[in-house]
C-alpha cells in the first residue's frame, strides 16, 4: 500500500495539506484527498509532481484556497 503526504505549492512555498493520503480523485482542476482515516479535503489546483519512491509525497500547485 502506498500512503502519501500531500503538499500545496503556493508561490514556491510548500504547505502540508494532509498526511496518510490513500486516495486522490481528480475532476478538472479540483482534487479530493482521502486519508487512511476517511477524512476528506478538497483543493483546486494542478498536479506539480508525485514522488512515491523516496518521500511518498504529492505536490499540487494551489490556484485557490482550500474548499473544505
Amino acid at each position: 500500500m502506498c500512503i502519501a503526504t500531500v503538499y500545496a505549492d503556493t508561490n514556491g512555498e510548500l504547505k502540508e495539506l494532509m498526511r496518510d493520503v490513500v486516495r486522490i480523485e481528480a475532476e478538472r482542476n479540483r482534487f479530493r484527498l482521502i486519508n487512511l482515516f476517511g477524512e476528506e479535503k478538497y483543493l483546486e489546483g494542478k498536479l506539480k509532481h508525485i514522488d512515491f519512491w523516496e518521500e511518498h509525497s504529492v505536490v499540487l500547485e494551489q490556484t485557490c484556497q482550500d474548499l473544505a
